[in-house]
Parts: structure tokens; C-alpha cells; sequence
């Protein structure tokens, strides 16, 4: 027989707290940037102690690691909304869909990856940079491209990595330059992608 996972339960309750403890170092995060957050700083903001703390994570980086992952699974989850309602078939919506969808995503990341950098923490924005942009691939390699493929055929290779590398450098492109024009955004794909001759 499993375990219980009712509210009640003490996973549920185990699993509630350890929320509670992303939730807050996200917020502190914003505030203050993840190098001077203590430990302290988040049990405090949750209401425990630092034993209790320790009781959910090793440490302050296992923390930083679930908040990627929070913020990480917000992406996937719109990504999953959009192609469940994207129309089969019409990949020109789903380019002007997609670079309408990296904006806003960039955009409502933009000021947790913002502190991360003026705070010092480069590495940190890297690794979430680099775990964004492979689950993305990843989601969209299982789904959107998987589909398009039984239909059309492939027109690249290596899909997976040059979704990677399109995410990643549509991510740097569009934070040095957030004016750029969706256009631009979606020649780069298009041609990236080889797609020009579905249009």
C-alpha cells in the first residue's frame, strides 16, 4: 500500500512546507539577490527554524536549485498550454505564437534574472539559463516537433541541440536588445529551423 497524500498526511504537509521554503527564497531572491540571502533569511521568512530548514535542504545551493526549478516548471507549464491549444498544421501562427511566447517569458523572468547578475551571481544565472533553454528543448522535441515531423518530415538534424541553441541565443538576443522587432524574431527561427518553405 503507498503512502498517504492527503493534506493531512506528513508528505503532504512535508511537501507544503518545502514550497513554502521555494516561495520565500524566491521573494528574498528579488529583494536582495541569491548571494546575501542566509539561511536564516529564509526560515525566518517562513517561520522555523534553521534546524527545521535543514530538515527540507542540505543547504543554501539545493534551495537555489528547487527556485530554478520552480521558475523552470511556470515555462514548461505555459509552453504545455500553448500547444494544447495551438491550431495542428498552421506553422506561421505558431512561429508568431512562439516569439510572442519567448518575449513574455523573457520578460516575467526578467527581473529574478536581473538580480541574480547584479548580485554576483553569474553562475547561477548561466545554470538556470542552461536548464531553461535544455527543458524547453526537450518539451518541445517531445511534443510540438515530434508532431511536425510525422507530418512534414524533419528539415534538421540534431533537433534537440538546435532547439538548445536557438533558445539560448534568442534568450541573449532579446535581452541585449528587448525593442527587437517579432519579425526579426521570427526570420531567425524560421530560418534557423529551415521553415521557409512551409509558409
Amino acid at each position: 500500500m503507498g503512502k498517504r497524500r492527503d493534506s493531512d498526511s506528513p508528505i503532504a504537509i512535508g511537501d507544503a512546507r518545502r514550497a513554502q521554503i521555494v516561495q520565500a527564497t524566491r521573494e528574498i531572491c528579488l529583494e536582495k539577490g541569491f548571494s546575501k540571502i542566509t539561511i536564516s533569511d529564509i526560515a525566518e521568512r517562513v517561520g522555523m527554524t534553521r534546524s527545521l530548514f535543514y530538515h527540507y535542504f542540505q543547504n543554501k545551493d539545493q534551495v537555489a536549485d528547487a527556485v530554478l526549478d520552480a521558475v523552470i516548471d511556470e515555462v514548461i507549464s505555459q509552453l504545455r498550454e500553448w500547444n494544447a491549444n495551438r491550431e495542428p498544421g498552421n506553422i506561421s501562427k505558431a512561429l508568431d505564437d512562439m516569439v510572442r511566447l519567448t518575449k513574455s517569458l523573457i520578460a516575467d523572468e526578467g527581473p529574478f534574472s536581473q538580480r541574480m547578475i547584479t548580485s554576483g551571481n553569474a553562475g547561477l544565472y548561466l545554470r538556470f539559463i542552461d536548464r531553461t533553454a535544455d527543458s524547453i528543448a526537450e518539451y518541445l522535441c517531445g511534443s510540438t516537433v515530434r508532431e511536425f515531423k510525422k507530418l512534414h518530415g524533419m528539415p534538421i538534424v540534431n533537433e534537440h541541440e538546435t532547439f538548445y541553441t536557438l533558445i539560448v541565443g534568442l534568450i541573449s538576443l532579446i535581452r541585449l536588445h528587448p525593442d527587437i522587432e517579432d519579425g526579426v524574431i521570427r526570420q531567425i527561427v524560421a530560418q534557423t529551423l529551415h521553415l521557409n518553405e512551409y509558409l
